[in-house]
């Protein structure tokens, strides 16, 4: 009974993945593991990332600022947005995961437009985050900032999800952020069916 009971509670919640009806090769991995690896690279702080312990995902990052803000670190927010709300155009392109088979949905919710609206809100995000020493302390979003969120990305799917679910989101993302900082880097499991995302050191 109560295996019947988990069983349905998880078909409930694969039926609100965006990408459920798809073959899986073009949906987000229900599970994964992403290792951040901090590098010097001639004296500069980088990031490597890196799927399942084998492919390497994207260029290695660096801060791309004049001091250091560990936005290095910012795939975090993709994986995260990727798993807590089931979308992340970014995360898609990076993990060769986007809806090629539906013409009009990788246009659209997989192509440019949308890769450059999460990176904007990630940037958004990201400058509220830093005048509040990354959420260590002050667990709110703005309402500015959320509803800023839900008027970008009004022409997405992922417009079904609520404020509530972003703020969510949000700030788990960076509660891990924090640990990747405080431990030079780490590994990070997510779980899409559990809406769940553990962090865990390199050594």
């Amino acid at each position: 009974m109560i295996y019947s009971n988990l069983k349905k509670r998880i078909e409930m919640r694969e039926k609100h993945f965006f990408d459920s009806a798809l073959d899986e090769r073009e949906q987000i991995p229900r599970h994964f593991t992403v290792s951040f690896e901090e590098v010097n690279t001639y004296g500069k702080a980088e990031v490597k990332v890196i799927i399942n312990d084998s492919l390497q995902l994207g260029d290695i990052i660096n801060d791309n600022a004049y001091q250091n803000d560990f936005y290095r670190y910012h795939d975090i927010f993709h994986y995260s947005f990727a798993t807590l709300l089931g979308w992340s155009p970014c995360a898609r392109a990076m993990m060769k995961r986007k809806r090629k088979s539906n013409q009009l949905i990788d246009e659209i919710e997989d192509g440019a437009r949308a890769t450059i609206t999460e990176e904007a809100l990630s940037m958004i995000i990201f400058n509220e985050a830093k005048r509040k020493l990354f959420f260590a302390k002050e667990k709110k979003v703005s309402k500015t900032t959320l509803r800023i969120i839900k008027e970008m990305t009004e022409n997405f799917e992922v417009r079904t999800r609520s404020s509530t679910d972003w703020e969510f989101a949000i700030l788990k993302s960076y509660e891990i952020f924090r640990l990747l900082i405080a431990n030079n880097g780490g590994r990070v499991d997510f779980d899409m069916i559990k809406k769940d995302i553990k962090f865990h050191t390199l050594n």
